[in-house]
């Protein structure tokens, strides 16, 4: 996986613990999921791609504390290809999966806003591509 792609994995794994946060995710939500993530973001991540991520934090039964370190790891490693723009993205991505999942508790809600937030305050590469 190249930097870049890291960066929609991030997405992937933030997507999916805000998915995660209303309790299991079903085949119907992977695919609004999917549906989101493809009308919100230029790229065209493949459906394959959004299971893959889907299965591996299923079978590893990650709680939210994985979920969060995992995301941010891997925005750390595409951080030199993140831009306004795709910070955008990923904000108008989650706020999607957040109404699609509307969290049940404070502490569901609490963990989206954060996602929300972290996303905002990451420094953008201000070099162009």
């Amino acid at each position: 996986m190249d930097s870049k792609q890291s960066l929609y994995y991030a997405l992937g794994i933030f997507a999916y613990g805000i998915a995660k946060a209303d309790g299991k995710i079903q085949h119907e939500e992977k695919e609004e999921l999917h549906k989101i993530v493809q009308e919100e973001t230029d790229h065209n991540m493949d459906f394959q791609y959004v299971e893959i991520i889907f299965n591996i934090l299923q079978k590893d039964k990650a709680g939210f504390d994985d979920i969060h370190k995992w995301a941010l790891d891997a925005l750390e490693k595409g951080k030199y290809h993140l831009t306004s723009d795709i910070k955008d993205q990923f904000i108008n991505v989650m706020k999607r999966v957040a109404d699609a999942f509307p969290p049940k508790t404070d502490e569901e809600h609490e963990l989206i806003n954060t996602f929300i937030q972290e996303i905002r305050d990451f420094k953008v590469n201000m070099t162009i591509d």
